[in-house]
């Protein structure tokens, strides 16, 4: 009882000390306000604004060249690098905030407030983080300019995560923020900054993630000339096998954007693991041809050929129209994501009689950050003729509703499988199911990096060694099942003109083509 005590006693000291250090590291720190800065998008085919400062996280939209925007502060990638391309800026435009790559961002004008280092002895580095080269040491009461906040790596963040980005002589360094006192603020200048000593010079660098480019036009993302479609394509590294399709689809679509998705993954690798086990799936109501052997792993469910998951694994075969839909970006997108969509993917099913209409998929998606519409084609693609996981069918007492059929794997009796993990969601009626599942569905999936219908069916965002592994489905001709009630709806209400991003992965050592036996 005593080490008990005493241990308590221990944690409480532990506690009390830490709240200290983070109250010394936070004195100061805030007794004005940081000054933010502005800029504007800086490259030719517009630059992606991102959820996090990350090129695996998931697209917000894509920002025109030229593109005003607010910088909140600057977000380090590395220990030791002050490159541009190496940081990333946290930024608020068109009204959406989100991460955009430095080198993507030129015109940068700082706003400015005083500063007053607390103690002597502290260094100033070209990079925030105890890991970035010391240029020299202040002493104390020493006067400098603070221009905007700054995270390093988070292992080099030293007495405080929030680093200063400082001038001090003209030029331009870098102080943790608990060793400076902010004293009073100024407005912005009204001219572009000087270069900073701790950063290469600007100009826009390719990225096959984030759609960049160099040089700089007038023209953005979209409604690109056939000679500017080019130039984007070979930057974003799209072998020619890729392009042919693409180019239709430009021609056709010319507000559509495209971002390649380089997997370093060799193709035969991870269709050895999309063919492993019960894997990848195909309803028996398919040709015998289409399955490798007879054993169902589900009822009225085989394991597939190989020709059939190679098929259905290689993006090119569904660069088109019908199927383009399978690579979109499934955040929420209100401005064209609208009830009176969802409702024309729910009609034809028989989800509404079961009480499940478009206000709910439209609430749920807003409240996870998730689309609607996606939503909406997941359940019609899982439940949508119907049966005991939409009618309210009891479990231990209790009607439940698992529209997405999560946990419904496994066993020889998935579905009841399902309604037990709904049961212990306490998925009672149609609004908490949707609502619960699209919070799983953008916690497990859209926020892990699989926020395609693809990515979803096929792991191959998150590394080789992921590959064939928490993947959504089984059935392997999900993707394009999902897409084709995606394009109808998308087609009715005048949404397909729309700027859309697509995400397409490529492999490495792929085949010339692949066909269905």
């Amino acid at each position: 009882m005593y080490q008990r005590l005493a241990h308590k006693l221990n944690i409480c000291v532990i506690l009390f000390f830490a709240a200290a250090i983070i109250a010394v590291c936070s004195s100061g720190a805030y007794a004005a306000s940081v000054p933010k800065a502005s800029g504007q998008i800086n490259s030719d085919v517009g630059a992606i604004l991102r959820e996090s400062s990350t090129t695996d996280s998931a697209v917000l939209t894509v920002l025109p060249d030229n593109t005003k925007v607010t910088i909140h502060k600057e977000v380090y990638k590395t220990v030791s690098s002050t490159a541009k391309s190496d940081r990333w800026y946290y930024v608020t435009a068109k009204g959406q905030k989100g991460y955009v790559r430095a080198d993507l961002i030129d015109g940068v004008n700082y706003g400015r407030v005083k500063g007053r280092i607390t103690q002597g002895g502290v260094n100033y580095r070209k990079g925030p983080g105890t890991s970035m080269p010391v240029v020299g040491v202040f002493s104390k009461d020493t006067n400098v300019t603070v221009v905007l906040k700054a995270n390093p790596v988070y292992s080099t963040r030293g007495t405080s995560f929030t680093w200063y980005k400082i001038k001090y002589n003209k030029k331009t360094y870098y102080v943790c923020s608990s060793k400076i006192e902010l004293i009073d603020e100024k407005p912005a200048s009204s001219s572009s900054s000087s270069s900073s000593s701790s950063s290469s010079s600007s100009s826009s660098s390719s990225s096959s993630q984030s759609g960049s480019s160099s040089g700089k036009t007038s023209s953005s993302a979209t409604n690109m000339t056939d000679k500017q479609f080019e130039s984007y394509l070979k930057k974003q590294g799209f072998p020619e096998s890729y392009k042919k399709k693409l180019r239709v689809l430009h021609k056709a679509h010319p507000n559509w954007v495209f971002v390649a998705y380089k997997t370093n993954i060799k193709w035969s690798s991870a269709l050895s693991k999309q063919t492993s086990g019960g894997t990848s799936l195909v309803s028996g109501s398919f040709p015998s041809s289409y399955r490798d052997g007879s054993r169902q792993y589900e009822k009225g469910w085989y394991k597939a050929d190989k020709k059939v998951v190679a098929y259905y694994m290689d993006p090119r075969n569904f660069l088109n129209e019908k199927s383009i839909y399978m690579f979109e970006d499934l955040s929420y997108k209100p401005a064209y994501q609208k009830k009176s969509v969802v409702n024309a993917i729910l009609s034809p099913t028989k989800l509404p009689k079961y009480g499940f209409g478009a206000s709910i998929f439209v609430s749920a998606g807003k409240a996870n950050k998730v689309s609607p519409v996606f939503l909406a084609s997941r359940a019609r693609l899982e439940t949508g003729n119907g049966g005991d996981a939409v009618n309210g069918t009891k479990i231990l007492g209790k009607k439940v509703y698992n529209p997405f059929n999560i946990g419904a794997f496994g066993g020889t009796n998935p579905l009841y499988n399902g309604l037990l993990y709904a049961y212990g969601k306490g998925w009672t009626t149609p609004t908490k199911a949707v609502r619960g599942g699209a919070k799983e569905l953008a916690k497990n999936y859209i926020n892990k990096g699989q926020y395609t219908g693809y990515y979803q069916r096929f792991n191959v965002r998150n590394g080789a060694g992921k590959v064939g592994t928490h993947q959504y489905m089984t059935n392997i001709m999900a993707p394009y099942s999902e897409a084709l009630s995606t394009k109808n709806s998308y087609a009715k209400y005048g949404i397909t003109n729309k700027s859309l991003v697509f995400e397409i992965p490529i492999y490495t050592s792929m085949p010339k083509s692949t066909k269905l036996p």
